[in-house]
């Protein structure tokens, strides 16, 4: 009888770890769980992998947090960004499946880093938000998911500035997410991207993550929403040491 486990890849416990850490932190803040997953299992794996498995995995639980996000989400505030975003995210995609590995990996750290800098620097945007804003920061976001799988810093940065309450700012974070999944499953449906390694490993694994989501998710509404945006910075400063680390043992 043939191993039912043969899909499992190296690293498994690892894997278990991250997307562990990483499912918290998406129920509570909302984002950043790709922002984790993706550079560690970019270099444990690959660039592929590491974003392929990390849709596969969201998928259940975006359906939860999209419910919970869209009881408090401005939809009609940031449409002109959601869908100027989910436009774009196949585009990005073609890129990704066009140039060098450890190119994508260098990209990565690099806008890592970069965001955690200019977050964690208490950076506002001082303009006003307008539609215009809201589409080119939409736009920049498609294009950094298509390529790396990360494009929740752009649009997080400009919710962040807008100075709404922290449960419209997740409400709206955790909607644009969803946009996120939804159109990066059609573009890497189109691309065959969708293995029968990565479903099945992020099949066994998306019960672990969802339960680590729910208890972020639960945590937040506990007592964690008056640590919200410190959290964020916290979190985004961490996996800018994990990033810059894998970029510099990956050279």
């Amino acid at each position: 009888m043939e191993n039912i486990f043969y899909f499992i890849p190296n690293n498994y416990f690892y894997l278990i770890l991250v997307i562990l850490f990483s499912g918290f932190i998406r129920g509570f803040l909302g984002f950043a769980s790709g922002l984790i997953t993706i550079p560690i299992l970019s270099f444990l794996y690959s660039p592929v992998f590491a974003i392929v498995f990390n849709i596969v995995i969201e998928i259940p639980t975006t359906i939860y947090l999209t419910y919970l996000g869209a009881k408090t989400c401005k939809f009609k505030e940031i449409s002109h960004m959601f869908f100027s975003m989910i436009i774009t995210i196949p585009i990005g995609t073609i890129f990704l499946i066009s140039v060098d590995e450890q190119v994508v990996r260098i990209i990565m750290s690099i806008l890592v880093i970069f965001f955690v800098v200019l977050i964690a620097s208490g950076w506002r945007l001082k303009a006003a938000i307008t539609k215009y804003i809201l589409t080119i920061t939409g736009v920049c976001s498609g294009l950094l998911q298509g390529i790396t799988g990360m494009g929740g810093p752009p649009f997080v940065t400009i919710l962040l500035s807008k100075g709404d309450e922290n449960d419209v700012t997740r409400g709206n974070i955790l909607v644009m997410s969803s946009g996120i999944v939804i159109s990066a499953i059609f573009s890497m449906y189109y691309f065959n991207l969708f293995t029968k390694e990565i479903l099945l490993t992020g099949i066994t694994a998306s019960p672990l993550y969802i339960l680590a989501s729910y208890i972020g998710s639960r945590f937040y509404n506990f007592s964690g929403n008056q640590y919200f945006r410190n959290a964020s910075l916290l979190v985004l400063i961490l996996i800018g040491i994990i990033t810059l680390l894998n970029a510099f043992f990956n050279n």
